[in-house]
């Protein structure tokens, strides 16, 4: 009797559609103006927080706000020159100077903020990287601390925000996890208001009851009695050790940071504890990450493990708060040495979709439902653009290429398109690198984006943004991250593939000529330099292609939008090809932790 047939093979998966970059829950309906640092507008917000009791409520004496004391320790009286006794003194304390503290923070609000915040950081990263490389190109020059330097000149340009009004809480437009690479681009922003010193406190003149408050903490683990459990912190206070030391050589006293961390305590006044970590990754060899506000849970005073006497502050952090910066990059680490085990973790339906076609693996996570649509598309590394637009001769340098380069000439400015660490120096409309039919070899300076990615990157999905992408390593302003990638449809019919009719939300085609120019943001220090940016030329002959990526496409295909990037659009052309076919490579707008979300700006209306 013969067997029954074999049953029929289960349909195929519905065809794939790209989801289209959903705009991130904090973007408005509108792109905002890209916005200018001025310093009427860095005055312009001290003014708006005393004048505007709906956006930021002053502090109130110990009496009569909300926040109870934690203890009862018994506290020193204030000083005979403090406002507590002197009343001309206490007269000002109570003007535009009296501390404030944050409320009430539209939508708009919280991205005006965030926009002006990476403003101020975009400019401090310009100036910073203009001093760094006149420095190097000065033989036998100081050597400097360009971050110092950088900060000092956004001070006497009055460009630091948040200046003159000490903010008690949270700052606005700086957002839990947020990291830093130098300490003055903590005292730019108000996040910490001292340059050297671990705590940040508002003096006594300025405090109604005449006691100092102390707003921020930097801890670094440096002392010998801190303890570190992540969400419970013991902090020692200053003083008392020789520099490069831990154990203390004499008692610390209840003065200066010591004493404002005391009232904090009293007053029960939440603190901004900022945790700097070694980072090889960083070009300071240090990161200073951001975990939130803590409230200062008891202030003791006696010997420590060194026998001296030393200030302890316990502090527990608030809830409701995004989680930990420093636990999100322990959790990176950990997800990282899985991978390299090839060891699938929970909820990762798959390790690798671009199946060793990137220098390291991109793995797919999904909790949130069964989608496994990037799993549908074969993927590709980099786009194939039509060989009739590419052209054989490039520059013929043997070794690293120069200022006579011909590849560099064409770029028209008088220092490199890249640092010496591979950074972006600035944006404009189109970069110029050495190609595959140049003299000069892959190491070559002039061909970064060559040597593909540098960071590791994961295709995750959420509500909020659908399929986006993160990255799983710490990714420096400037860095090259990665190539929008799919199939080549030249708007010129007789090369390559001809556009195939628009789609009805035309989400399979990535069109070049929809990205803002984002680009013209990085590098620009024309808030300090008004009159010494260079002037790039317009790119006359733009991208004559878009992308098809209903079929192949990359990780790059999957950053969400926003109209508050962090990263952004930069057309590459190599060696002599086609400029009518620039790549599109994506770069670090800012400094990217592990675990944050790629953002760019799509254009979307």
């Amino acid at each position: 009797m013969a067997s029954p047939p074999p049953p029929p093979p289960p349909p195929p998966p519905p065809p794939p559609r790209l989801l289209i970059p959903k705009p991130d829950p904090d973007a408005p309906l509108l792109p905002l103006p890209y916005p200018v640092l001025t310093p009427e507008l860095c005055d312009l917000l001290r003014r708006e927080l005393d004048l505007h009791p709906n956006l930021a409520q002053c502090l109130l004496p110990p009496s009569h706000h909300h926040f109870q004391p934690t203890n009862h320790l018994r506290l020193p009286s204030a000083p005979p020159s403090s406002a507590a006794t002197n009343s001309n003194t206490k007269k000002r304390a109570r003007s535009s100077q009296e501390m404030v503290r944050i409320t009430n923070l539209s939508l708009h609000d919280h991205l005006h903020f965030r926009s002006l915040v990476r403003r101020a950081r975009l400019t401090f990263e310009a100036l910073r990287g203009i001093y760094q490389r006149q420095d190097l190109s000065t033989a036998g020059g100081a050597r400097n601390r360009f971050d110092l330097r950088a900060s000092s000149q956004m001070l006497s340009k009055g460009l630091w925000m948040h200046r003159d009004i000490r903010i008690v809480g949270a700052i606005p437009g700086v957002l839990v996890g947020d990291a830093f690479f130098y300490r003055a681009e903590l005292c730019i922003l108000g996040l910490h208001t001292a340059p050297q010193a671990g705590i940040g406190y508002i003096p006594a003149s300025i405090v109604s009851e005449g006691h100092p408050v102390a707003t921020s903490i930097v801890s670094s683990g440096g002392y010998l009695d801190d303890e570190d459990s992540g969400d419970v912190l013991v902090y020692t206070g200053s003083g008392g050790r020789q520099r490069n030391r831990v154990d203390h050589s004499t008692d610390q006293t209840l003065e200066r940071g010591n004493l404002a961390l005391h009232y904090s305590c009293h007053y029960g006044v939440e603190v901004r504890v900022i945790r700097g970590h070694a980072c090889d990754a960083s070009p300071n060899r240090k990161v200073y990450v951001y975990d939130g506000l803590y409230r200062v849970v008891t202030s003791t005073y006696g010997p420590g493990k060194s026998g001296r006497d030393v200030c302890k502050f316990k502090l527990v952090r608030l809830p409701g708060q995004d989680d930990l910066g420093s636990k999100t990059w322990h959790a990176a680490r950990e997800l990282k040495d899985a991978l390299d085990a090839k060891i699938r973790p929970p909820k990762y339906i798959s390790l690798d979709i671009a199946k060793g076609k990137e220098p390291f693996r991109v793995p797919v996570y999904n909790k949130l439902d069964d989608d496994r649509t990037p799993l549908f598309f074969e993927y590709i590394a980099r786009p194939e653009f039509p060989r009739l637009v590419k052209r054989q001769r490039g520059c013929h340098c043997a070794e690293t290429c120069g200022s006579r380069c011909s590849c560099e000439r064409k770029n028209r400015g008088a220092s490199p398109v890249y640092n010496l660490d591979g950074t972006l120096v600035r944006g404009r409309p189109v970069v110029y690198e050495c190609g595959d039919q140049c003299g000069c070899p892959l190491s070559c300076p002039n061909r970064v984006t060559q040597r593909g990615m540098k960071h590791r990157l994961q295709v995750f999905r959420s509500k909020e943004t659908g399929w986006g992408v993160r990255t799983l390593d710490l990714i420096q302003p400037g860095a090259f991250i990665c190539e929008y990638a799919g199939d080549v449809l030249s708007l010129d019919r007789h090369l390559g593939k001809a556009p195939p009719p628009p789609m009805e939300d035309g989400s399979s085609v990535i069109d070049p000529s929809k990205f803002p120019e984002r680009w013209r943001e990085w590098g620009d220090a024309s808030a300090v330099y008004p009159d010494k940016g260079p002037h790039f030329p317009p790119f006359a002959a733009g991208a004559r292609y878009q992308l098809d990526v209903s079929h192949r496409r990359n990780v790059a295909c999957y950053i969400s939008h926003s109209c508050t990037p962090n990263v952004f659009l930069q057309y590459v052309v190599r060696g002599n090809e086609d400029e009518s076919f620039p790549h599109m490579m994506v770069f670090a707008m800012e400094t990217i932790p592990p675990m944050r979300d790629l953002s760019i700006d799509y254009g979307l209306d």
